[in-house]
């Protein structure tokens, strides 16, 4: 592979192509009848999948290798549910605060938007399409693709940028911030595995948390009221997030052993600076563009 790509704006071009899939699916649902989810899995294949596979083809690359789909061992799984939850619930506490930020100081209010219909009452197709589908071709282009390739430039960078780009993706900058910290712990999940698949369920889990919050969002504000379930949900939540450090010491120790580090890259920006494609930019700002409409023109 020579070293003169530049990867930067190969990788952003790509990004950009599937954001405007999104963008022009997203403007023309209002022409368009609800998906149902074999369609919605259809959808989701030609945004993601297709320019995925073009440029993978493009550059020969393996998909087991280039997507790190490599499986992880069961004996993993109860740490990565684990911290699935916990990033769920450090996400929460930050969406609250910059939500009650928002409303409060801005005067302002954002939805979720999405490309699939989260109205249906069969708990099999909200699973479907509203928890799986989103988690894994996500993080199959995000964690997958574009953090191996901006870990080019080191693994500092791939983290964080991905990250960055990750919370950008949503349009929506109430969640910018729990949604950049959430990609910096999928990232790091994977970096830890070498593998999307601990990110696929932690982001699963943080998907169907969402969809229920929304979906039983009248009884869940009920129950809220009741303060000996709030004092159990903080204590939960407290055991949670002690389960998980404790979890997350072992497997470190058995992935890593003591005193390895993970490897840094020693060609730095040897593919060209990742901040000077324009594709990135234009990616930015149709992103900002878009939370912009959705604010003012809802």
């Amino acid at each position: 592979m020579s070293s003169r790509r530049d990867i930067s704006k190969e990788i952003s071009l790509l990004l950009l192509t599937v954001l405007c899939l999104l963008l022009g699916l997203s403007f023309c649902r209002q022409w368009l009848p609800a998906f149902d989810p074999p369609l919605t899995a259809l959808v989701y294949v030609v945004v993601y999948l297709i320019p995925i596979w073009i440029y993978k083809r493009t550059h020969r690359y393996k998909a087991r290798a280039a997507l790190r789909l490599k499986w992880v061992h069961p004996r993993h799984w109860l740490f990565i549910v684990m911290f699935g939850l916990s990033v769920c619930l450090l996400c929460s506490l930050i969406n609250l605060g910059c939500s009650a930020f928002a409303r409060g100081v801005l005067h302002l209010s954002y939805g979720n938007a999405t490309i699939v219909d989260l109205s249906s009452t069969n708990p099999a197709t909200l699973l479907f399409i509203g928890v799986l589908l989103p988690a894994f071709f996500e993080e199959l282009l995000l964690r997958g693709l574009v953090q191996s390739e901006y870990e080019k430039y080191g693994v500092t960078i791939g983290v964080l940028l991905t990250a960055l780009l990750f919370a950008l993706f949503h349009t929506n900058p109430v969640q910018i911030p729990s949604l950049f910290v959430a990609g910096v712990c999928y990232g790091v999940l994977t970096l830890l595995f070498g593998s999307i698949w601990p990110a696929i369920i932690a982001h699963a889990i943080n998907n169907g948390i969402a969809v229920l919050l929304a979906k039983y969002n009248d009884f869940i504000r009920y129950i809220l009221q009741d303060r000996l379930f709030i004092i159990i949900a903080i204590v939960a939540c407290f055991l949670i997030l002690i389960i998980t450090l404790k979890l997350l010491e072992t497997t470190v120790d058995r992935l890593l052993g003591k005193g390895k580090k993970l490897k840094k890259s020693t060609r730095s920006l040897a593919y060209g600076d990742p901040l000077m494609s324009p594709w990135l930019w234009i990616f930015t700002l149709l992103c900002i563009g878009k939370m912009v409409y959705n604010g003012f023109f809802k």
